[in-house]
């Protein structure tokens, strides 16, 4: 009995020295990859946040180790079978270290993590209208998947030969204890430059994928841990809502229609005779802002702003509550007919749950056995139609969001491109800081183009209707869209807070205005309180449900925009951009994103951000 015993505790040392072993050889692949991403020339100059990294990324890569081996543990224990250990172990590891890959090429491309928004698009359903992969990336993809699990394979053969052939190889099972002691040194790093306010060694955290800083800003405090200032902005929408803040008082009997045609990812610089030739001509005729602004550069904070009035700091909150936007709700309120059609779903994001949840029925999404292109000319069409079913009597808010100008770019098969040489699909993998953007750029022209076009039919139709002289018409993008413009390896979207993620057209046809460029910024802000005031007849000063601006209003001086990102808050003020990560701290950047070191943040501009973020807090 006590042989057999002693037989079955060698055993499980030499699981545990075994899967020791492929951990770490596990940990120090998943810091070179994470370290692809690591600007290691600034490090040099910074030598807390070098020792830092140096701490944080085997303590933290060690600890999901350890997470990972309890399962493969608790399989060989359970059925004594050193196999089970290993075959689990090796699938683990693999889908770890895919993962990892998978977040670093997103990190490179955005400047963020796979994170809970990503798996919401995943398990929420609109991944496939979000992302779209040719035949050659997946097997790319695939690929990569069999080679990393061939590796983890080797890898585990040579640790077992390691462990069955040198028996002292048993005692590295004591690495988990430094790696433990390491783990911990590295959050009391954080705690303590925390509470100190040092962004030399907390700006390194985003460079950790997924990291759960230890905070102990108090505790430190009452041990004499001495608080460097810091600027800061609040949590927006911190306890109950107090949206709007006073009753709308409006007309009983608005005049004035509302359309409002939405595309995805459109950049400033595509308004033009040659790729958006209808749009441009129809901009002739109207008032077009040359230095316009999204709240954010991804969908569901442009769009939030666009619809709301508000930084989409206040997203999250009114997700929560299910508060829809006061411009709608309004509408509804004075019997307005809505046409409210998606191209991508408009569940995902949520805008069903929040600008459009008091009319949540009226939402059409696009037919989805269709591809991206035909279904923007599906919705158009849909939405043509019911104006020309609308009463001579009756008052319409029509919107229309069109996804073709989303990457991979969506056109229809045998589509003519007048921009040349274009790239037949989009490989991510082909990004990076020395790609030439040009085959991708005209793709994304050419999708724009395409768009265009069913906006010029639409135009035409609804100019040749009994509405033409009583209806507003608003045409503008979610948010921009990015080829490497900065030379800084930026692609796309969700990367920054430029001119080229942000800046985006904003033509506003509104009857018996004469037309005119409007040199000025201006934010998708201003859109609610120009629609409230002046199409709806609402007396309220906008204060009371928007932090915009009366587009017609007298004077228009410079102001702070603040701006949101998945993993960033922004404030873009004249030629200087501040930049607040999750933890607070503050960087100083010029419009072309290169760091000024020197620079401080406007108290003044934090200030108004910071109102602008708690004015609808329940006080």
């Amino acid at each position: 009995m006590d042989d057999l015993a002693a037989r079955q505790a060698f055993t499980v040392r030499r699981a545990l020295a075994w899967l020791t072993g492929f951990t770490l050889t596990n940990a120090a692949a998943a810091i070179a990859i994470a370290g692809f991403n690591i600007p290691f020339g600034h490090l040099a100059e910074h030598w807390k946040a070098a020792f830092f990294l140096t701490v944080a990324l085997p303590g933290h890569f060690l600890f999901f180790g350890a997470l990972l081996g309890v399962v493969p543990l608790l399989l060989g224990w359970i059925g004594r079978r050193m196999r089970w250990t290993t075959i689990a172990a090796v699938l683990l590891q693999s889908a770890w270290i895919c993962l990892l890959v998978a977040d670093a090429k997103v990190f490179a491309l955005y400047r963020f993590h796979l994170n809970a928004m990503v798996a919401n698009m995943v398990f929420g359903g609109a991944m496939q209208d979000q992302v779209v992969f040719s035949g050659t990336v997946w097997g790319l993809i695939a690929l990569a998947i069999g080679s990393v699990l061939m590796l983890e394979i080797v890898a585990a053969w040579l640790w077992w030969r390691t462990v069955e052939r040198r028996p002292g190889t048993i005692g590295i099972v004591k690495a988990w204890w430094i790696a433990a002691a390491v783990m911990l040194f590295g959050q009391g790093m954080v705690a303590y430059y925390d509470a100190r306010g040092d962004r030399t060694v907390m700006s390194q955290l985003p460079y950790i994928p997924w990291a759960q800083p230890i905070t102990l800003k108090d505790a430190l405090h009452r041990f004499g841990v001495a608080n460097a200032e810091a600027a800061r902005l609040p949590s927006a929408g911190e306890g109950l809502l107090a949206y709007p803040r006073r009753p709308l008082q409006c007309e009983a009997q608005p005049k004035l229609n509302v359309v409002v045609i939405l595309l995805e990812s459109l950049r400033y610089d595509v308004l033009t005779p040659e790729v958006m030739p209808n749009t441009w001509r129809y901009a002739q005729q109207s008032l077009s802002f040359d230095d316009h602004y999204s709240a954010g550069n991804a969908t569901r904070f442009g769009v939030f702003g666009l619809l709301y009035g508000l930084p989409g700091g206040y997203w999250h909150k009114m997700l929560a509550e299910q508060r829809g936007s006061a411009l709608i709700g309004q509408m509804k309120r004075d019997g307005y007919g809505m046409h409210i059609y998606g191209s991508a779903p408009l569940y995902n994001p949520e805008f069903d749950r929040t600008a459009f949840s008091e009319v949540r029925e009226h939402i059409v999404n696009g037919p989805r056995e269709r591809k991206s292109a035909e279904r923007d000319q599906a919705i158009l069409e849909r939405l043509q139609a019911d104006i020309v079913a609308t009463p001579a009597d009756k008052r319409f808010f029509g919107f229309v969001f069109l996804d073709s100008p989303h990457q991979p770019y969506y056109m229809p098969k045998g589509y003519v491109s007048p921009f040349q040489p274009m790239a037949k699909e989009i490989n991510v993998f082909e990004f990076g800081p020395d790609h030439d953007p040009t085959p991708e750029f005209n793709r994304y022209r050419a999708s724009v183009r395409y768009s265009d076009e069913l906006i010029g039919r639409f135009l035409a139709r609804l100019q040749a209707s009994p509405f033409a002289d009583n209806t507003v018409v608003v045409i503008t993008g979610d948010h921009g869209e990015e080829f490497n413009d900065l030379k800084q390896n930026y692609w796309g979207h969700n990367g920054n807070f430029s001119d080229y993620q942000l800046r985006t057209p904003f033509v506003l046809h509104w009857p018996g205005k004469t037309p005119q460029k409007i040199a000025h910024t201006t934010s998708h802000e201003d859109l609610v309180p120009t629609l409230m005031r002046h199409a709806l007849g609402c007396r309220n000063d906008s204060t009371d449900y928007s932090t915009g601006r009366d587009l017609f209003g007298p004077g228009q001086p410079s102001r702070p925009l603040l701006v949101e990102s998945w993993s960033q808050r922004g404030i873009r003020q004249g030629d200087r951009i501040y930049l607040f990560d999750n933890y607070g701290a503050a960087t100083v950047v010029d419009r072309q994103y290169r760091p000024l070191p020197d620079a401080k943040v406007d108290p003044a501009a934090v200030k108004q951000s910071w109102e602008m973020l708690t004015r609808f807090q329940q006080r």
